[in-house]
């Protein structure tokens, strides 16, 4: 029976079309991935809709026997309406061709990185899901537990096999990863009032944490803190920014672990434990 040597006619590829083919994988990736971030957030919107029409609904009708205080509360709770005229058209023409490059660039630092290999493929999955994550979180300020949780599990999983770090290292990761910046939101919610991150940055730390273990958490949170004020001082000088207004923290963790994930030689000294 004649037996097919798939490793050597992989090999044999030009590189040039392995990385036209990458290449053309991340430019079809693109296209679902860019529906998922108009559709998960148009959902989440129209789901606290609900949620908050029915809130209003139940007040309403214990507040039946007094009408004045009815039309007073219709009239309070009216501004705090989630707006039920939000949209999120598709992505087209410039914001579609800039939303491509993501997915292309994941796909082929992952396999200049690490060739036709099982982590070119975890690496894919993970570099797709952080662009998905950054770019809803730069229009919304939401990060889906869909996608955040879902990434988590799938680093456990990954770690099963040691691909990027020990099983030990990536539980306690996801673990130190959440607790670390509930700590921090804690501490800074007893300070000013008032939360200084939401629970999603908890939930992407700690899949960035099952992913590449503990020993890459403090390089990440460096990176990002770093991009972070970089970009709010950006931000404030070009008049973008009011003076204390909050910025999305979720895209700047997004590149931390894309710099961990695509440039762990450089930053090797960083992660020593």
């Amino acid at each position: 029976m004649l037996s097919i040597d798939w490793n050597f006619l992989l090999q044999s590829i030009p590189e040039p079309w392995m990385l036209g083919a990458a290449a053309f994988i991340g430019l079809i990736a693109s296209l679902p991935l860019a529906r998922l971030t108009r559709r998960l957030p148009q959902r989440l919107f129209d789901d606290w809709a609900q949620a908050q029409a029915e809130d209003q609904a139940q007040t309403d009708g214990q507040a039946q026997s007094d009408a004045q205080a009815q039309t007073d509360e219709q009239a309070q709770r009216m501004p705090q309406e989630p707006a039920a005229s939000i949209c999120f058209v598709p992505l087209k023409g410039l914001a579609f061709v800039a939303f491509t490059t993501g997915p292309i660039a994941v796909s082929l630092l992952a396999l200049i990185q690490h060739g036709l290999a099982l982590e070119t493929a975890a690496l894919c999955l993970l570099g797709w899901t952080l662009w998905v994550l950054a770019w809803i979180d730069v229009e919304t300020r939401l990060l889906p537990d869909m996608l955040t949780l879902g990434l988590m599990w799938a680093g456990l999983l990954f770690n099963c096999a040691e691909l990027f770090a020990g099983l030990d290292q990536a539980v306690i990761g996801a673990a130190a990863g959440y607790c670390s910046l509930w700590l921090l939101n804690a501490l800074y919610k007893s300070w000013r009032g008032y939360d200084g991150m939401g629970a999603g940055d908890f939930k992407l730390l700690a899949a960035i944490g099952a992913w590449f273990g503990y020993p890459a958490l403090p390089a990440v949170v460096f990176i990002a803190a770093s991009s972070g004020v970089i970009v709010g001082l950006i931000l404030g000088f070009t008049g973008r920014r009011e003076q204390g207004e909050a910025i999305a923290f979720g895209p700047h963790l997004c590149l931390g672990a894309a710099c961990i994930a695509f440039a762990e030689q450089s930053l090797r000294p960083l992660l020593s434990p």
